[in-house]
């Protein structure tokens, strides 16, 4: 028979709002829960009457717990509701729950737990899912970057970051940290691809804390993009540790791999070793004209060495004609075999010795007129006589070399039927010429005519930015300072032109102002991927 003072059962809690951060997660672990305190309060209207304390609607007490990444719950603190025996069932149910589903990584708190504040009240809320609220325990920002990073957790640390306030000091410093660990975690990865980006980011941004692990790239390697990139990034870093490394390939290198010999002595001397390099590449000559060797002559000169390039030259087949010719160096005078390769009926040779008249202009630290005075009378000759060449390339380098000697003597390279041609004649075009140029129905030169005008033509930089052609953007992105163009830029199809957009991006914001953007985006990027490595670039090169 049915007490006449008996309240009515409570029912069901209500559920919580599901668009609550952590929701679905609370209403998980509260089936450990509810029951068993619904079980707690039955007994109270059932079995004890109505006028007990325990049976006060207005009671409620309040738990922090903490679950951690196995599940295990720890109970922080119990907020009183002033019924002792109230507060001890709470324990109770605790104490039962004391195991649950492993919290979402998301969730979780800068300690690695998820930090919930769960009421238990008597009335119809009971301890339904809707009386929980999730909490957020902060530590200081730099030592939870750092602990994240060192388990691999670079998303968690990007989000980290992002999520911290504009006000904190160490904002900045964190960011940074997640974006060098980001070049590191695609040194490791398998995609050559990214691996080599980063390996040039590393060089660009000079991040010297992965200077060994750039070092390491160094040695033997069937991917020979990836040692130049590593011989590259090691100069610009000026990891004197490097030296040895580089200098005990350098032999092997100059007898069969040009650019790898070439980048190789270049970093030598950028390091401060030019002596060295230079006594390993004579010696390399020595027993011959090794055409890498030779290459490489030109950047550690030795005037002693010009009676046997000459007979190198007389001597040797067009390989070797064309190598001669390379290792000429730019602050060298007039020299015969330059002007006999100019002449050569090899078209190979023709452009090289070509390319060697526009190092040794460039090289001139004069006007026009001391490139010419250098260079001397009879080479140009040469030149106007290849501008006719039937060779396109031939015709390139000579325009290429004229532009610097007599960009007034250049009038119809501009409509050479040849796109390097053209291309090569935008150093000595007006602007007029270039904006025609710039409308050329070939990418390179579009490319070429862009780079030359862009700082003077803003509506040349808009129309090349949305270009069909990839390189044509890419010219265009310096320029450009519209901000909306260049974040769609840094989704474009093209590497190249990605990474620069974003690079571009943040140097018009800076490190602060774009540090959440880049965060956020790299959080959801693949690991190792090109997409990270072009993000932490971006952000590195910023200020």
């Amino acid at each position: 028979m049915r007490r006449p003072d008996l309240p009515p059962a409570l029912g069901v809690p209500g559920a919580i709002a599901p668009d609550a951060r952590g929701a679905t997660y609370l209403t998980a672990i509260a089936r450990g829960i509810q029951p068993n305190w619904a079980h707690f309060l039955e007994d109270c209207r059932v079995r004890l009457p109505a006028t007990h304390a325990l049976n006060v609607m207005t009671l409620s007490a309040r738990a922090e717990l903490a679950i951690d990444r196995t599940g295990k719950v720890t109970v922080i603190d119990i907020a009183t509701s002033g019924n002792a025996d109230f507060d001890l069932a709470v324990r109770d149910v605790l104490a039962d729950a004391s195991r649950v589903d492993v919290p979402p990584v998301e969730l979780r708190s800068d300690d690695d737990r998820l930090h919930v504040r769960w009421m238990f009240a008597r009335d119809l809320r009971q301890a339904g899912p809707a009386t929980a609220e999730l909490l957020d325990v902060q530590l200081p920002l730099i030592g939870v970057t750092e602990r994240l990073l060192a388990q691999r957790e670079v998303a968690r640390a990007a989000i980290r970051v992002a999520r911290s306030a504009q006000s904190d000091p160490d904002r900045v410093a964190a960011a940074e940290r997640v974006m060098t660990v980001t070049l590191d975690e695609a040194l490791g990865t398998i995609g050559a691809g990214a691996r080599q980006m980063a390996v040039e980011a590393i060089g660009r941004a000079q991040v010297r804390s992965l200077a060994a692990r750039v070092r390491a790239l160094i040695s033997p390697t069937i991917d020979t993009e990836l040692r130049l990139a590593a011989i590259d990034a090691a100069a610009q870093l000026a990891d004197q540790a490097a030296v040895p490394v580089i200098a005990g390939m350098l032999p092997g290198d100059l007898q069969n791999y040009p650019r790898l010999a070439n980048a190789g002595t270049s970093a030598l001397v950028t390091l401060g070793h030019r002596e060295r390099a230079a006594a390993i590449v004579l010696r390399a000559l020595d027993s011959g004209a090794a055409v890498a060797a030779l290459h490489a002559h030109a950047i550690v000169p030795d005037p002693a060495l010009a009676p046997r390039l000459a007979t190198w030259f007389s001597r040797g087949d067009a390989r070797t004609r064309a190598a001669v010719c390379a290792a000429v160096p730019a602050d060298w005078g007039p020299q015969v075999v330059v002007l006999r390769g100019l002449r050569d009926p090899d078209a190979t040779v023709r452009a090289a010795c070509a390319d060697t008249v526009t190092r040794q202009a460039r090289g001139t630290a004069g006007a026009t007129t001391g490139a010419a005075k250098r260079i001397g009378a009879a080479v140009p000759a040469a030149l106007r006589d290849l501008v006719r060449d039937r060779d396109r390339v031939v015709r390139a380098r000579a325009v290429a070399a004229l532009s610097i000697i007599e960009p007034r003597r250049l009038s119809r390279a501009a409509t050479d039927p040849a796109p390097e041609v053209r291309a090569a004649s935008v150093t000595a075009a007006t602007d007029a010429e270039l904006r025609t140029l710039a409308s050329d129905p070939d990418p390179v030169v579009r490319a070429a005519a862009l780079t030359s005008i862009r700082d003077r033509a803003p509506d040349l930089v808009m129309r090349g930015a949305v270009d069909i052609a990839p390189q044509v953007r890419l010219a265009a992105i310096n320029a450009l300072t519209e901000e909306t163009l260049l974040e769609k830029l840094g989704v474009d199809d093209s590497p190249e032109v990605a990474t620069a957009a974003v690079v571009q991006l943040a140097s018009i914001r800076g490190r602060a102002a774009i540090a959440t953007t880049l965060l956020t985006r790299l959080a959801a990027s693949p690991a190792g991927s090109a997409e990270r490595v072009r993000i932490a670039l971006g952000f590195l090169l910023a200020r």
